[in-house]
């Protein structure tokens, strides 16, 4: 893909020249991505997508307008500009004064755009995921998933100075391997695809499903486990969305609302947001053009803020923590580089620590909407789920239901892995959650 900073930069300031309003910024993300998925060793879909989407957002007094398009002629932009006045000229006003971050702002001189990604092609892919075919084959499970490379470039300007660019790409690449009732998961996320181990990758998937073939039955109850670091990212993952962003704290409905300062959860637990630390998807600016730092969100399980954007910090007399989402996202700001904080045991000697209990490899149908305000969150383990017994692992069991209040589990953490591994998160490339192994003391299977 061509990359066209000059010409989103010169795009974006005809709009900021044309409008009528107090205020106008505009985000433009231009990406194309290719994915090859695979059922039962067949290749059965090729897809190369590319789009270019530029979000307008309008202030005009109290009232906010927002307008998208993927068109990119003139005319056709000046259209959005004249969508996004009009719907400012048709809602009501904020109760509070309404302001755009104001530029230039200096930016970290990262780097996102890895050409061994930008470059790959379907054909390479098919040939890379043929050669792991073989050894999975020889095992006897059948393999599914898909493998997955975008290229793209972030502009956001607007029209008190703000200038933002940055050139990214990503790579994903997930397994699931099957046989009989047993499954095995194993995915890789990476801005550098050269850093994908797809054969170490499928080995490993095979592997998983093989030891959990012939799963048993186990009575639901309160067990100490260990869970995996798929299964801790998607529990993060849903507190982030229903208890880390500014929106749900200011409505009251946030686990943290009111209790700031205050101790939530195990000391053992520590949660923050990087956009700039390089393990994870990095990225130093949001999408608001305003400079991307760390913000501790629970320290030592004790609450610290939440993310902000300008428009929510204004609402508390508050500067903005540099979380603002895409214009036209309703939820409004949320952590999108999420880390749970490593300890310092080894992962291969935490089934010993355990000693009697369960092993979580991923969890799936998780629903954290039951009760947000107190983290109660319910869904099935998947892809193996073991019982361990005097410090070994034993048997597979029958995919179990939990019910828990989150926070109160991570009280009972006892152990945290130093390897951490890195999961996408929401629906942008450059978000992730990485999380590491934990283990808890007392974790309630209810099915």
């Amino acid at each position: 893909m061509e990359l066209l900073r000059e010409k989103m930069f010169e795009m974006c300031g005809n709009i900021l020249k044309q409008g009528e309003a107090d205020s106008i910024d505009v985000v433009v993300d231009h990406a194309m991505s290719n994915v090859i998925r695979f059922a039962g060793f067949v290749f059965h879909q090729g897809v190369t997508e590319s789009d270019c989407k530029v979000y307008i957002r309008v202030i005009v007094g109290k009232k906010v307008g927002v307008a998208s398009t993927n068109k990119l002629k003139a005319e056709d932009l000046k259209n959005c500009l004249g969508k996004a006045l009009d719907i400012a000229g048709h809602i009501k006003e904020e109760p509070f004064h309404l302001s755009l971050p104001a530029g230039p702002l200096p930016y970290n001189d990262m780097n996102s755009y890895f050409e061994p990604t930008a470059s790959m092609t379907g054909d390479e892919k098919v040939a890379i995921l043929s050669r792991g075919f073989k050894d999975a084959k020889a095992s006897g499970v059948t393999q599914s998933g898909a493998f997955t490379t975008t290229t793209g470039e972030l502009a956001v300007l607007n029209s008190k100075g703000i200038r933002a660019y940055h050139p990214y790409t990503a790579s994903f690449l997930s397994v699931v391997s099957t046989r009989d009732d047993g499954s095995g998961l194993k995915t890789a996320l990476s801005k550098d695809v050269s850093n994908i181990d797809a054969a170490g990758l499928m080995s490993e998937s095979a592997e998983r499903c093989i030891m959990a073939s012939s799963p048993k039955a186990l009575e639901p109850g309160a067990y100490r486990v260990i869970l995996e670091p798929p299964a801790v990212a998607e529990l993060v993952q849903w507190l982030s969305y229903i208890g880390l962003g500014a929106k749900s704290f200011q409505e009251g409905t946030s686990f943290l609302s009111g209790r700031l300062g205050e101790s939530v959860t195990g000391d053992y637990v520590t949660i923050y947001d990087d956009g700039l630390n390089p393990l994870g998807m990095s990225v130093p600016f949001d999408m608001e053009g305003v400079p991307k730092k760390k913000l501790m969100l629970i320290e030592k399980g004790v609450a610290c803020g939440v993310a902000y954007d300008s428009f929510t910090a204004a609402l508390e007399g508050k500067r903005t923590t540099g979380h603002s989402s895409f214009p036209e996202d309703a939820e409004g700001p949320l952590p999108g580089h999420i880390f749970m904080e490593s300890g310092d045991i080894k992962a291969s000697e935490m089934i010993e620590m355990l000693d009697r209990g369960i092993l979580v490899k991923s969890f799936h149908y998780v629903n954290g909407l039951i009760n947000p305000r107190d983290s109660v969150m319910t869904g099935m383990t998947r892809h193996g789920t073991f019982f361990v017994d005097k410090g070994r692992i034993k048997h597979p069991v029958h995919s179990l239901r939990f019910t828990e209040n989150v926070m109160k589990a991570f009280e009972k953490i006892r152990g945290i892995s130093g390897e951490v591994e890195v999961f996408p998160n929401q629906g942008f490339s450059l978000s992730s959650v990485t999380a590491p192994y934990i283990l808890i003391d007392g974790f309630n299977f209810t099915s």
